[in-house]
């Protein structure tokens, strides 16, 4: 019908304009925050397009429902600011051709968000953990950076750290340098690669399970190595970075001794940087969620479902909220519907948390937040349109 095909095209360039602006807000808002972090050192440069790209990606998918209720009712404001929706009422159609129109939008729109939430979110996510992965195990990532002197305090500790060149690959430090100044002498295990006869290596100057002893010896240390490896203990997510082929010193500022040692390894522990990694299950696989059974698991399943019909159901309610009388403006509701869509929205992520803490039992799922605003449509049309079909 070709009045059918003029509202599916009035309603696809509202909607595409309103999701280009608040997707254009959405990026701005990440390419800020994540730059903010490139100037203060918390991320490097090269991984900043990554990020802004992977998470403008995972926002327009999540932003489509909010942009259809917007553009539907810019749209059908349109109509009756101009009143082609007087002249439609006129002509014999209701609510059911109405319907006809937004849903033949709405329904190819609905199986593309449902293809896109199941499948390509969490490989967006997997993505994005496998980015910032690779950034922590950088040595810009331990806050070390190159040519340039590092100092650092902790507890009775002041370390100095110099890196003179990093490979292409930012992960292998050339020239490493340390200088720690200590009150405190530490006796711990031996390295298996120490060259002496006479002293010990700590694994880990940080350690606190070493059985370490302090003792009241002022202790100045001094690391040089020709190269040094940081990397991400799989076994227990530490940072450390192994020091290969090189000498410490020790000189003791209190009996006036030196000591010096010849080692092939030696590892230091470096503290995590704070990087937001999204939890393992947004990452998970649709198929994998289905097999578990844990209310986690249970809880993500039906927040996806949720993101997936809240398109169809925000283009439900978006119809009748549009509805103006001549002398109200063309976005007098639109301030409204956007306060639904914000209780709507609460209420699916109230919802998620409810089923997580058994609070909601998971056959229930996420689906009474829906019938609540199909009910509220259903509600509305029947007020302002009666029996009328």
């Amino acid at each position: 019908m070709i009045i059918q095909r003029y509202i599916v095209r009035e309603i696809m360039s509202t909607f595409a304009a309103t999701l280009f602006v608040l997707l254009l807000i959405i990026v701005g808002n990440t390419f800020v925050r994540l730059l903010g972090k490139v100037s203060g050192g918390g991320l490097p440069l090269d991984a900043l397009g990554k990020l802004v790209f992977l998470g403008s990606i995972n926002g327009l998918i999540k932003l489509v429902p909010i942009a259809l209720l917007i553009g539907m009712m810019l749209a059908f404001g349109r109509f009756y600011r101009d009143h082609e929706m007087s002249a439609m009422h006129s002509s014999g159609m209701g609510p059911k051709q109405f319907y006809k129109g937004i849903f033949l939008f709405v329904g190819p729109l609905t199986l593309v968000i449902a293809g896109l939430t199941l499948f390509v979110i969490p490989d967006l996510e997997r993505t994005s953990n496998n980015v910032k992965q690779e950034i922590m195990q950088r040595p810009e990532a331990a806050g070390i950076p190159v040519g340039e002197f590092m100092h650092s305090k902790a507890g009775d500790k002041r370390i100095t750290l110099f890196v003179e060149d990093i490979d292409e690959k930012n992960v292998v430090m050339k020239r490493f340098f340390m200088h720690l100044k200590d009150n405190s002498s530490y006796n711990s295990k031996k390295n298996k690669d120490n060259t002496s006869q006479t002293a010990t290596i700590p694994d880990d100057i940080n350690d606190q399970n070493n059985n370490i002893e302090p003792q009241e010896d002022d202790i100045e240390i001094i690391l040089s190595a020709q190269q040094a490896l940081l990397y991400v203990d799989p076994s227990n997510g530490n940072r450390i970075v192994k020091i290969e082929n090189g000498s410490r010193y020790d000189n003791n500022k209190t009996t006036q001794e030196m000591s010096i040692f010849s080692f092939a390894e030696h590892g230091i522990h470096i503290p995590a940087l704070e990087i937001n990694i999204s939890k393992d299950l947004e990452a998970e696989p649709t198929l994998s969620l289905l097999k578990q059974n844990d209310r986690e698991s249970l809880a993500e399943i039906h927040w996806r479902l949720a993101l997936i019909f809240s398109a169809p159901v925000m283009a439900l309610l978006a119809f009748p909220l549009s509805h103006t009388t001549p002398r109200q403006g063309r976005f007098g509701k639109l301030a409204f519907g956007i306060l639904l869509y914000a209780v709507y929205a609460n209420l699916i992520i109230s919802g998620k948390s409810m089923i997580e803490d058994g609070r909601i039992p998971p056959w229930l799922g996420l689906w009474w937040t829906h019938l609540i605003f199909i009910a509220l449509s259903f509600w509305l049309i029947h007020r302002q349109y009666g029996s009328r079909r």
